[in-house]
């Protein structure tokens, strides 16, 4: 395992993409769209000189074509992919406009982004807008970049087209998410996808971070060898939040004016399932189906042990539940603790690091824990209330257009979009260390989707988050109480997509 990591880690090093990270790179187009770049071009980060091309036919032009991207916003989603004012990313932003003025003039169309806002969950504003092109018969925008539950709602409502389907779009190459088509792929069919055309996958990933001021007042001075080892484990996660509990104005409470082991929120039960590679619902590799996994002797043990360790006052605190605030507000207040060094450990989204930019205080960034030696490689969790994905509407009026500008776009996210976001933004102003750095590549190259959040199966989702606001484990209970719901919702799912659309 330790060479297995010290593989990846140098491979990531040398090619360090956030979704490609640990990916084989394939061969180089016969017939790639621009020249190979030469020294004069490579990007100002430390980003590698891009060697991979797509296959596409050279000299395409469109003529002025208004190329039109759906891009759903919200509460929760506060990012446009293709603008360049999105607030507190000015070197993002200058890597957008770097990457859309590159697009436009290599294929000679205009982009254009069209903002919708509204709820991010299934029936919001992008399912609307889907389902009204759907039942018109028509497509009103070339590429769809909408929440998460809206492509996960409208996929088995016929209303989008398999992404395989759609020529020059080859979702095999670095600049799409190779885990995404093992964990999305239902009956060989992907519908929606994400990778480095768009940075709100990376913002809605998880991550923990970790006091190093506290840690070593604790002598906990192992932590990034654990990680990087392949040894940062339950065991030894619940060891560390276990030896800090400190009641700092000495009032004999423990409450959100003291120091714990580990400040969490609702979602720390998701993110920690990941971690464990443990899914609500998946797709089995064998058969290609959809298929309920969220009980099992290990899960039901797993559960037990993240409810134990984030329900018990003395070493941890639930912000949202303990805090009485909102979730947005209770992030605020959790993140704010860890600032002030009332924390060993905080869990989180990399949407929020940001937060911390300005904290006097050293922190690392790490990625959950494996369950235990045997899980082999880590997991992680990207949150469906938080990430935007990809799709193409059913009735689009020119496929070979629309792939071989998309295909594109990725290819040149990939080049500028994403080493401004990885490199600049978490790695110059983000992260604190080289372990850190280390740390970013692994989360990013083993996160992993959980389909039966996705497409809500069982409502399980909001159950598991409502069993942490109540501080009280009924895991088995929320399992049997959803279970034919939920697998009728996957008959239903399986049905839809093994049928010929």
């Amino acid at each position: 395992m330790k060479k297995i990591i010290a593989t990846l880690l140098l491979v990531c090093i040398l090619i360090p993409f956030a979704v490609a990270c640990g990916e084989k790179t394939p061969a180089a187009s016969t017939d790639p769209i621009t020249d190979a770049p030469t020294a004069t071009d490579a990007p100002v980060t430390e980003a590698p000189v891009v060697t991979e091309y797509p296959d596409i036919p050279a000299e395409l032009d469109y003529d002025s074509y208004d190329f039109v991207i759906l891009a759903c916003l919200g509460d929760y989603i506060n990012f446009n992919d293709f603008s360049v004012e999105n607030a507190d990313y000015d070197v993002v932003n200058d890597a957008v406009f770097k990457r859309n003025s590159d697009v436009e003039s290599t294929l000679n169309i205009v982009i254009e982004s069209v903002e919708l806002s509204g709820s991010v969950f299934s029936s919001g504003v992008g399912t609307d807008a889907l389902r009204k092109d759907y039942a018109a018969g028509e497509s009103l925008y070339d590429l769809c970049a909408v929440s998460t539950w809206h492509a996960a709602a409208a996929a088995p409502s016929g209303y989008l087209i398999d992404l395989y389907e759609v020529p020059y779009i080859d979702l095999s190459r670095s600049w799409w998410d190779s885990r995404a088509n093992i964990d999305l792929g239902i009956y060989g069919k992907m519908f929606f996808s994400t990778g480095d055309i768009g940075i709100t996958d990376n913002l809605a990933t998880h991550c923990i971070l970790f006091s190093k001021t506290i840690a070593a007042e604790k002598n906990i001075t192992d932590i990034y060898d654990l990680v990087l080892n392949g040894k940062w484990t339950w065991d030894k996660f619940e060891e560390y939040v276990r030896v800090v509990s400190e009641d700092l104005n000495g009032d004999d409470v423990m409450n959100e004016y003291d120091r714990f082991g580990l400040l969490c929120w609702n979602d720390a039960f998701q993110a920690s399932f990941g971690g464990a590679r443990a899914k609500i619902a998946g797709v089995d590799p064998e058969t290609s189906e959809f298929a309920l996994t969220m009980y099992s002797d290990r899960n039901t043990t797993l559960a037990s042990r993240i409810t134990s360790l984030c329900f018990d006052s003395r070493y941890s605190i639930n912000t949202v539940s303990t805090l009485y605030y909102n979730k947005v507000n209770a992030i605020g207040g959790m993140l704010g603790m860890f600032a002030n060094e009332q924390g060993l450990f905080a869990t989180t989204l990399f949407r929020n690091v940001p937060q911390l930019r300005d904290a006097e205080m050293d922190f690392g960034i790490i990625p959950y824990p494996m369950y235990d030696d045997a899980q082999g490689e880590y997991g992680g969790y990207v949150s469906a209330t938080y990430s935007n994905m990809y799709c193409v509407e059913l009735h689009n009026q020119d496929l070979e257009r629309t792939g071989a500008i998309t295909e594109y776009i990725a290819y040149a996210s990939q080049k500028y979009v994403t080493p401004a976001y990885y490199e600049q933004t978490l790695k110059g102003r983000e992260a604190r260390d080289e372990e850190s750095i280390k740390c970013l590549e692994i989360i990013f190259a083993n996160r992993s989707f959980d389909a039966g959040v996705f497409y809500e199966i069982g409502n399980y989702t909001g159950s598991l988050t409502d069993m942490m606001k109540q501080l009280l484990n009924n895991f088995e209970r929320i399992y049997n109480a959803g279970k034919r719901m939920a697998e009728n919702r996957i008959k239903t799912i399986n049905q839809k997509f093994s049928a010929e659309q």
